[in-house]
């Protein structure tokens, strides 16, 4: 059953009302629909989203109750419960001498009490609950920060204005719509640790204009201003590394994927120029050939060779080989763990 109430429904709180009317056989005109919602809201003192983690955070009282009434459009009243594992957060509401309103969201579907919703109303309530947690998050006070990268293994304490200028930029942050774009952080994978007065948050910068934040099971996108990153390469700047090491590769401007043993496809190249998608999988391969241990010495039976990559570093080429359990890498060999594959699906969806 479709609610048909879009004007003032309120979401998964005010449509199991309307559900229960309708199995009643009883009228629930509009202005029971007002009543109802001023009853149920009026007393509510805060609003909080918990992850899945156990992490809280509070939403922005005021825009909540003023924008709670455009959700619930076309829900409906689903038999399937929803499962722990779609949980995505959870949205509590606080009221002055009554006990919280729950609803339990997922990205297709709500639960409130025994009953589920799903349908075109459930995601939109999802997205929308998900945008205002990413501003909560963002909004929150803090009083110190730490800036680290991890690729340099380096870490220094941020304070006044450099203290400063972090709270500008996050407060001011643009969340980004699109869930879940393919980009990597570019090297050195700057991250700010951010002392919040609730639990601390990891800041990830992916590119010069675009940050991620965790929350649970979800990830937020933020569009900052650019000057962030160049800020940030003057208080921890990028280090020189030794010619043959392997963090030199992070120079590349260009990576070929040759299919040339076991693992069967097609060959590819990775034009790092080309964008922040491609610069950010060619950091990310260097990282995962990081988690590589040097041996001493070469393997007596490495296995059938798997494929190979190309970098072209400087304008000159270094190849790494990769078998079962090892890889090489010039004249050095290292023992990795499942590496090969991993390596491998990074190239999968690459344009040809």
């Amino acid at each position: 059953m479709k609610s048909s109430l879009r004007a003032y429904l309120l979401s998964i709180l005010v449509a199991s009302m309307v559900m229960t009317g309708c199995a009643q056989g009883s009228k629930v005109t509009e202005s029971d629909m007002r009543d109802r919602m001023e009853t149920e809201l009026g007393g509510v003192e805060k609003v909080t989203v918990m992850s899945t983690d156990g992490q809280e955070v509070a939403l922005d009282l005021p825009v909540f109750l003023k924008e709670l009434p455009t959700q619930g459009q076309d829900l409906q009243l689903s038999t399937e419960p929803l499962k722990q594992e779609d949980v995505r957060f959870t949205l509590v509401l606080y009221r002055k001498q009554l006990a919280p309103l729950v609803v339990t969201v997922g990205e297709k579907a709500s639960q409130f009490g025994e009953s589920t919703y799903r349908g075109n109303g459930a995601i939109y309530f999802y997205q929308w609950v998900h945008k205002q947690t990413g501003k909560g998050l963002l909004a929150q006070k803090f009083d110190n920060a730490l800036l680290s990268a991890d690729d340099l293994s380096k870490t220094i304490v941020l304070a006044g204005t450099e203290l400063d200028q972090i709270r500008n930029v996050l407060h001011t942050a643009v969340p980004e719509t699109e869930k879940n774009p393919k980009q990597y952080p570019l090297f050195p994978t700057y991250k700010i640790h951010v002392g919040s007065t609730q639990k601390p948050l990891e800041v990830t910068v992916l590119t010069p204009t675009l940050i991620s934040v965790p929350f649970g099971r979800e990830k937020h996108l933020f569009h900052v201003d650019g000057q962030l990153f160049s800020r940030m390469t003057t208080w921890l700047p990028p280090s020189e590394t030794e010619e043959q090491s392997l963090e030199r590769l992070f120079k590349t401007t260009r990576i070929r994927l040759t299919a040339t043993g076991e693992m069967v496809g097609e060959n590819r190249e990775l034009d790092v120029t080309q964008t922040t998608v491609e610069q950010g999988i060619a950091h990310q391969t260097v990282r995962l050939l990081q988690k590589g241990t040097l041996l001493e010495k070469t393997p007596e039976v490495p296995g059938k060779e798997q494929f190979q990559l190309q970098f072209l570093v400087n304008g000159s080429e270094r190849s790494v080989v990769f078998y079962p359990s090892y890889f090489k890498l010039d004249q050095s060999w290292y023992a990795h763990n499942e590496l090969a594959q991993n390596v491998w699906k990074l190239f999968e969806n690459l344009r040809k």
